[in-house]
């Protein structure tokens, strides 16, 4: 008897629970993967945001050397971090995207390449953001590239 009461009930807070709760959270996430035998690490992180009204991506890449690897051992000969969001919407179909990158030689990434956007929600809203990380290997003439690609359909709607 209980049961057929609370149902309805039940049924209806369900029903009047608005659509946020169905909403895609944001998916941020990190990755560090290695380079150069593991004596290297690529370092990208994507950070997803919300307002009421808002949605936005922050984009990282960087290169650093692995703190679990032994030894001594020489610096990348050379190096390249780019991080890179696009976006778009119902009222911007087309995508925009900005990137910022930083590289050098005989060195690795002091602080990581960055970079970020916003765009106000709606139903076509899509956030794309993208690390990428590449290093030629000390006594190497090939690069080893890493990447890392996150996106979000719908921006939370």
């Amino acid at each position: 008897m209980r049961l057929t009461r609370t149902l309805p009930l039940f049924l209806a807070i369900l029903a009047a629970a608005p659509s946020v709760a169905l909403a895609s959270p944001p998916p941020s996430d990190w990755q560090n993967a290695p380079l150069c035998n593991g004596k290297y690490s690529a370092q990208m992180k994507h950070t997803f945001y919300e307002t009421a009204t808002t949605a936005g991506v922050r984009s990282e890449a960087g290169v650093a050397r692995n703190p679990f690897a032994h030894g001594s051992f020489p610096n990348p000969t050379y190096y390249l971090v780019e991080a890179e969001v696009s976006s778009r919407s119902d009222v911007h179909p087309n995508w925009t995207s900005d990137s910022r990158e930083r590289d050098g030689y005989d060195s690795y990434t002091d602080e990581p390449a960055q970079v970020g956007t916003v765009v106000f929600k709606n139903a076509g809203c899509k956030l794309v953001g993208t690390a990428r990380v590449t290093v030629q290997c000390p006594g190497s003439a090939a690069l080893e590239t890493k990447t890392f690609t996150r996106s979000w359909d719908g921006c939370g709607l």
